[in-house]
């Protein structure tokens, strides 16, 4: 029995046993008293209404006090939901601006990688290979400073990267390139799905996708 179903039942039971009460009065005496008396009988009625509201007062207080409860209750939880929702929403936003970050590093250290003359060739010349060994060393350090090697994906595109900066020859380097291009649109499709649910609400998104 649930207290709602309680809390009528001895209401009911309060209200038949007034009704018993009432039934079984002298009710024709009584009557004859209050005409004859009408102070008495507002007394009467006084007390009557004030037994009641003695019975019924604190019932009422504790059912409007739950309610409130209830409510405030309710009012917190969609307040820290609201927040928990914004709070994702903002991480998603960073995220974004991550991948967008790791995109152009990618690109650009990808670019260099895959047209970078052999290593010993005269074309180019010496001040070319130099500000492309600067270019690529601070790119390797920006992807150093993205990935998380912790993570699955953005690992195996760093080992990738890696090998390829390593490589002495223009042709390893190409033979290579798919599996760069490849480890980088999983790297960016695995965020793209976090930020997708963290823009849902589904709250701050952590692990591989």
């Amino acid at each position: 029995m649930g207290l709602r179903d309680l809390t009528i039942g001895l209401l009911g039971a309060l209200i038949g046993g007034l009704i018993v009460l009432l039934m079984k009065l002298p009710v024709t005496q009584i009557a004859s008293v209050i005409i004859a008396n009408p102070a008495a009988g507002v007394a009467a009625f006084a007390a009557l209404f004030a037994f009641i509201s003695g019975v019924l007062g604190p019932f009422v207080q504790w059912r409007v006090g739950r309610r409130q409860a209830q409510a405030s209750q309710l009012s917190a939880k969609a307040s820290m939901l609201a927040a928990e929702t914004a709070g994702a929403r903002e991480i998603a936003k960073l995220r974004m601006a991550w991948m967008e970050k790791l995109r152009d590093t990618l690109s650009e250290y990808h670019s260099i990688l895959m047209s970078a003359e052999d290593k010993g060739s005269s074309s180019g010349g010496a001040s070319a290979d130099n500000d492309d060994a600067r270019t690529l060393s601070r790119l390797g350090t920006d992807l150093d400073l993205l990935l998380n090697r912790q993570d699955r994906l953005q690992r195996r595109l760093w080992e990738i990267a890696d090998k390829i900066y390593n490589l002495g020859t223009q042709s390893e380097r190409q033979a290579l390139d798919p599996e760069l291009v490849e480890a980088g649109r999983h790297v960016l499709k695995g965020e793209w799905e976090k930020v997708k649910r963290e823009m849902r609400g589904e709250g701050f998104q952590t692990g591989e996708s």
